[in-house]
């Protein structure tokens, strides 16, 4: 990954935050982006400590426009983009009786657009050099979960996504995998310690994930030695797909 520019997108979230620290570490040139600006700053602090610099930039990554911007800015200062990270993520599912169009038309702009915006023009400057590599973030929600029809639905749609562009782009070099999460431990999903010992015992591993676990998978998939691996939906759930799957 030394001296591979990529872009993170949905880089404020602690996920995002420890694929930029992994990737620092590894080498690459790191282009960040998310709309929290202030999030962002202090990712790219904590990847200074880790001896390295990132640049960051805030946007609206729903914004097809904006998505544009960034990526001609990126293209123009660095010359290409070689690995592109889609970690956005909105959890905002609700249980049918209060669903509407505008909540699962609202659920796909946040989950689903930014992601294909990026990934529609990413590819065409991945494609003059005939390589890249590109990771989808999603869910393991998307196998189904009450209450959040709209989401897990928006996550299913990243599934599909993944495999259709890594049979298209084969050929050119370029790789899509996904890693699918399961129950982490985050800022962002704080729960108390009786909740969080009881989620713990129901997974095989006995433990929550933490953003390290996403972090690793990531720079897998981002690698250059990683180049026969595409299509691929890598689950990182503590081995709770493994019930999942028995149930079905």
């Amino acid at each position: 990954m030394k001296d591979r520019t990529a872009l993170i997108v949905g880089a404020a979230n602690d996920i995002g935050g420890a694929m930029s620290i992994r990737f620092a570490k590894l080498g690459a040139r790191l282009v960040l982006i998310d709309s929290d600006r202030q999030k962002l700053d202090e990712i790219a602090g904590k990847v200074a400590a880790a001896g390295s610099e990132a640049e960051c930039i805030a946007a609206d990554c729903a914004n097809s426009g904006a998505v544009k911007t960034v990526v001609d800015a990126v293209v123009k200062k660095y010359g290409s983009i070689d690995i592109l990270v889609n970690n956005i993520d909105h959890k905002d599912g609700v249980p049918i009786s209060e669903s509407s169009v505008e909540t699962w038309e609202r659920s796909l702009k946040d989950n689903i657009t930014p992601l294909v915006s990026f990934c529609l023009n990413v590819i065409p400057v991945m494609r003059k050099r005939n390589y890249g590599r590109i990771v989808n973030v999603g869910s393991l929600d998307y196998l189904g979960t009450p209450n959040q029809s709209n989401y897990c639905a928006s996550k299913s749609a990243i599934f599909g996504l993944t495999r259709s562009f890594a049979l298209e782009l084969a050929k050119d070099g370029i790789t899509v995998n996904q890693i699918l999460k399961g129950d982490l431990k985050t800022s962002e999903n704080v729960l108390s310690a009786e909740a969080e010992e009881q989620s713990a015992a129901r997974l095989p591993v006995q433990r929550l994930g933490r953003p390290d676990d996403i972090a690793y998978a990531a720079a897998y998939f981002a690698a250059g030695t990683s180049g026969y691996v595409t299509g691929q939906n890598l689950i990182v759930c503590g081995g709770k797909s493994i019930y999942s799957s028995m149930s079905a």
